[in-house]
């Protein structure tokens, strides 16, 4: 919770597992209380959306209830619905190819600098991506990185899915609930 200085205002943010789930601003002290109480208590997201209007859940919060498997399939869905709508047609190939892929569509998908990452756990900090994704603006390649180095340059994204794949551990599982905590995979 913090407070606005120049006037009565208060925001609240709810976070959970490494995931910002619910946040709200108001005016109103005893309903950011009532708020905090209702999270305190464990009371479903849902129900505190509905007893007090000024909160809102996250996308990430709407699913939650759902599992890591929900959390990423939302995640997934958000993400190509994002890269379609800016136009970014080497970016769109690479996003779908990846999500094609049943051992990269079971991680926790999240871009950084026009690089597509993977993480085992769903919550922030994710873990270190054992693949990552990049595609070139106007040229028509694709870049595979491991943790440290480049593992290949690909003319498909496809081809670059292919290539990430084959670099996976090998007991490499669906994603899990919350923060990573420094495991190793």
């Amino acid at each position: 919770m913090s407070a606005s200085t120049g006037e009565r205002h208060f925001r609240f943010e709810g976070w959970g597992q490494g995931i910002q789930l619910i946040v709200g601003d108001t005016d109103d002290l005893v309903g950011v209380v009532r708020a905090a109480h209702d999270w305190r208590a464990g009371t479903p997201l849902h129900d505190i959306r509905r007893s007090l209007p000024f909160v809102v859940l996250t996308r990430r919060g709407e699913v939650v209830e759902q599992g890591p498997a929900g959390v990423v399939a939302a995640e997934w869905q958000w993400l190509r619905q994002r890269t379609e709508e800016a136009d970014w047609p080497n970016q769109t190939a690479l996003i779908e190819a990846a999500y094609n892929e049943p051992r990269l569509r079971q991680l926790y998908p999240y871009t950084s600098h026009s690089t597509v990452n993977f993480s085992i756990t769903t919550g922030y900090p994710f873990s270190p991506s054992p693949v990552s994704l990049s595609a070139h603006g106007s040229r028509s390649n694709f870049q595979v990185w491991g943790r440290r180095e480049v593992l290949g340059e690909t003319a498909t994204a496809t081809e670059a899915v292919a290539l990430a794949v084959a670099h996976l551990p090998a007991d490499l599982g669906p994603a899990v609930a919350g923060r990573y905590e420094g495991q190793r995979h």
